[in-house]
């Protein structure tokens, strides 16, 4: 499944403004990084942010040598921020994640269940 533009972070000032201020939460291989959305960062800012949150994800090739693989991983964790119920009262966020080196071993099922448990952690869900 292919992220929609609308949700998609691109940029080097996007992410270095992710990397300096985003909040980090770390959940086994997983790095989570949650900032404010800064749309005077991005090429073609929205017109209206209300509930909007962009998503981006990193995997260096340390993570797998294969860029078959780390496309692979990226689109099962974009599906899966497209599925995610967050919660309704968030204010404009970006969220990035960071596999780290061992991430290409882990089955989509125990990859999945890290993705919940630090999204849960970072507070943007309900439950």
């Amino acid at each position: 499944m292919v992220l929609p533009q609308r949700h998609r972070l691109r940029g080097r000032g996007v992410f270095d403004y992710l990397y300096q201020r985003g909040q980090r939460f770390q959940q086994g291989l997983l790095q989570l990084r949650v900032a404010e959305a800064a749309p005077q960062l991005l090429r073609d800012p929205p017109l209206e942010l209300e509930g909007e949150l962009r998503f981006g994800v990193v995997i260096s090739s340390k993570v797998s040598k294969r860029a078959v693989k780390r496309n692979r991983l990226r689109r099962r964790l974009h599906e899966a921020f497209l599925r995610q119920a967050f919660r309704s009262d968030l204010p404009p966020t970006w969220l990035l994640l960071n596999l780290r080196p061992g991430a290409a071993e882990l089955s989509d099922d125990n990859l999945l269940k890290e993705w919940s448990t630090l999204i849960q952690r970072a507070g943007l869900t309900d439950s």
